[in-house]
């Protein structure tokens, strides 16, 4: 499993290197909306974990432009805000986002989330490459 972390603060992506199990999954990670953009061009994931508020190019515009001109159009989204505001929750509902976490609760949500997202998608792919975040 591939997954791509694009979010401003390297201290995210060792959050997530923590709360997923030792050797699974891939993870790359880029710190600009703009470097994550050309990945996701190029490059098929299997999640995405994203910052709102990133440098050049904002999280709500990587997800938009994924959405209309990628490979990865399908691919299920996890976005991650400093804080949840009415317009934030609209944008992820419109780009239909499988989930908006606050930052200060990535450690208690993110993997009960992304466990349920890939198990949805996996019903869907017919993939049995994934299994249950919760095995540690």
């Amino acid at each position: 499993m591939k997954i791509l972390v694009v979010h401003r603060e390297v201290s995210v992506l060792n959050q997530v290197k923590s709360i997923l199990p030792g050797g699974e999954p891939l993870i790359r990670f880029y710190s600009s909306g703009l470097d994550g953009l050309l990945a996701i061009r190029v490059e098929k994931f299997d999640l995405i974990i994203c910052g709102t508020d990133l440098p050049v190019i904002t999280g709500f515009e990587l997800i938009r432009s994924l959405r209309t001109h990628s490979i990865n159009s399908l691919t299920p989204v996890v976005f991650i805000a400093d804080e949840l505001s009415g317009k934030s929750e609209y944008l992820a509902n419109a780009l239909d986002v499988a989930g908006l976490l606050k930052r200060n609760s990535i450690d208690q949500e993110l993997a009960p989330l992304v466990n349920a997202t890939m198990n949805e998608w996996r019903s869907i792919e017919g993939s049995n490459h994934w299994y249950n975040l919760h095995q540690n």
